[in-house]
């Protein structure tokens, strides 16, 4: 074998050796889908398999109150793997505690802790506050109108407020929406917002009539502008009318005409919060607590996960626990924070994961150190969300409750000098790697021609 082929055979098993050495393992995660559903939705339980074309996977679990609907499986070419999913459907409404599960995944057990879900029926499309106005309106076969969900509200709670364009289901004239809509909406949003208020607009992407039956009549509603608002202040919120330009098929000739259409004004009252220490820090809305824990016997010097979740109808951007500080007895760790909600649903969820490590052995409740105060708007009265769970905690008692002797991963993470770049030694071997690969390429390259220079100059 010449020098030549040498290099080659030393270049493919360096390859080949790389390739070994870098290639990604097998990940496997667990997905649970949204936790507050409506009854007509569907709970989903993902599991998501990176780096394998292997896919087998043990049974999903039964659920209480819920029936098992259609597994679906589909393959991803990059990164290879599969994302395995299985549909849940709620028999009735309620809140349900669905215990923790094991999977097996390719050989192997994957766990999911216990959550609960919380399923709720869909509201109804015409409520009571906007009945009466409509059926002003209903004698007509096509008209503009503007819901508001709530004519009287708290400092800091929130009301929905929606344009919808109604069509009589036996209207004969041809009716559309104009190029200019988006532009019409964004100048109606500027009308519509108050200074004294946080505004949150919600996206609307399709324009689909929805059946709505008024004063016995039957209309198709095209919603095409919806948004949330929070009073900062107890000032009354003055909705001006507002226009809409519409196509309407013209009497005359094939053309089509400008038509338009105009709402009335409407006010919302707001109501300064009662007196309390806290009256200008707390949220204003209706909520209520769901909570997990990993386990209610953990042991001294090893830290579990807690979640502490607010779910409910609020400014979610004003609710904010604050971190139970670390004692002789606890360390706690800062929470992992997660926000959970979706256009549809006026229900949204706030959920809080923290690390704790217990430090002496004995039985605590955790409501002396997980708690949040709101007022709640459904009461009219200040209330408080308190933790329910009660744990056990073995081992022995650390000797030093302040040292970092413990064994956890999460031990002394607050004290970490996070100024400290770290060295990611995978990727710079990766990099050296790549650099031998590409000078030995080079070097057998070279050889190739040092040889064919040769063997020609003795040729000749």
């Amino acid at each position: 074998m010449n020098r030549a082929n040498l290099h080659i055979l030393c270049v493919f098993l360096l390859l080949l050796v790389s390739n070994f050495t870098l290639a990604q393992q097998e990940e496997v995660k667990i997905e649970l889908g949204k936790r507050n559903i409506l009854i007509d939705e569907n709970f989903t339980v993902k599991v998501i398999i990176k780096n394998t074309d292997k896919s087998s996977v043990s049974s999903f679990p039964d659920f209480p109150n819920f029936t098992k609907g259609a597994k679906q499986k589909v393959f991803s070419k990059n990164p290879v793997g599969y994302t395995i999913t299985q549909s849940y459907t709620a028999i009735k409404e309620g809140n349900f505690k669905i215990p923790s599960f094991t999977l097996n995944v390719n050989g192997k057990e994957y766990n999911s802790e216990a959550f609960n879900i919380i399923v709720t029926q869909p509201k109804e499309v015409v409520e009571e506050e906007k009945t009466e106005t409509l059926i002003e309106k209903s004698g007509r076969n096509a008209f503009l109108a503007m819901t508001v969900n709530k004519s009287k509200v708290y400092v800091g709670e929130g009301f929905r407020v929606f344009l919808a364009f109604y069509v009589a289901e036996n209207n004969t004239v041809q009716m559309d929406f104009p190029d200019d809509l988006n532009a019409q909406v964004d100048a109606i949003a500027k009308k519509i917002k108050s200074t004294d208020c946080l505004e949150e607009r919600i996206t609307i992407t399709n324009l689909v009539g929805e059946p709505s039956t008024i004063n016995g009549k039957k209309y198709l509603a095209y919603k095409f502008f919806e948004a949330l608002y929070f009073p900062l202040n107890n000032k009354p919120v003055n909705i001006p009318a507002v226009s809409l330009k519409m196509l309407q098929a013209s009497k005359k000739n094939t053309a089509k005409e400008t038509v338009n259409f105009t709402d009335i004004p409407q006010t919302i009252n707001v109501l300064d919060l009662p007196e309390h220490p806290l009256k200008d820090k707390v949220s204003a809305g209706n909520f209520s607590l769901g909570e997990q824990i990993e386990t209610h016997q953990p042991n001294t010097g090893k830290s579990f996960s807690y979640s502490f979740r607010i779910v409910g109808d609020g400014n979610f951007s004003t609710v904010n626990t604050t971190p139970p500080s670390n004692d002789s007895f606890f360390d706690f760790y800062p929470p992992e924070i997660k926000e959970i909600h979706t256009n549809a649903q006026p229900t949204r969820e706030k959920q809080f994961r923290y690390r704790i490590l217990p430090k002496d052995s004995g039985q605590y409740q955790l409501d002396k150190y997980f708690y949040w105060v709101f007022f709640n708007t459904k009461t009219e009265k200040y209330d408080t969300l308190k933790s329910k769970i009660k744990i056990k905690v073995l081992g022995k008692t650390i000797a030093n409750k302040d040292s970092d002797s413990s064994n956890d991963i999460f031990a002394g993470i607050e004290k970490l000098d996070t100024t400290h770049i770290e060295t990611n030694y995978q990727e710079v071997m990766k990099n050296i790697l790549n650099l031998i690969i590409i000078c030995m390429i080079i070097g057998s390259l070279y050889l190739f021609n040092w040889n064919s220079k040769n063997k020609n100059s003795n040729d000749a």
